[in-house]
């Protein structure tokens, strides 16, 4: 493998520990907040304390949306370079096979 090919997945696991930091985070934040079974009526104080906190939700639910687009870009951006690299590769061999066919003659 050459390096190129491991600098690009290097980079990608990369991304993909950030991810699961986001994931983690996120899922802490989903078992922290939302401890009720999904038909259980709220009460006036957990009402109260839902709207209390709607913004720092809000805030982190942005923060969190943000993140993933961003490591989205960064991902897609390696997976161009693995394709150009890819293209590049296959012509290189396409390139060898001409030329050992030209020795053959």
């Amino acid at each position: 493998m050459n390096w190129e090919i491991k600098n690009i997945l290097s980079d990608m696991e990369i991304i993909k520990e950030k991810i699961n930091d986001v994931m983690t985070s996120f899922t802490w934040f989903d078992e922290e907040y939302f401890t009720h079974e999904p038909n259980h009526v709220l009460n006036k104080n957990e009402i109260l304390a839902h709207g209390y906190r709607y913004h720092e939700h809000r805030i982190q639910n942005t923060q969190t949306i943000d993140l993933m687009c961003m490591y989205l870009k960064e991902f897609d951006s390696l997976l161009e370079q693995f394709k150009e690299l890819d293209k590049k590769e296959t012509l290189s061999e396409s390139d060898q096979t001409t030329d050992n066919e030209q020795l053959k003659n």
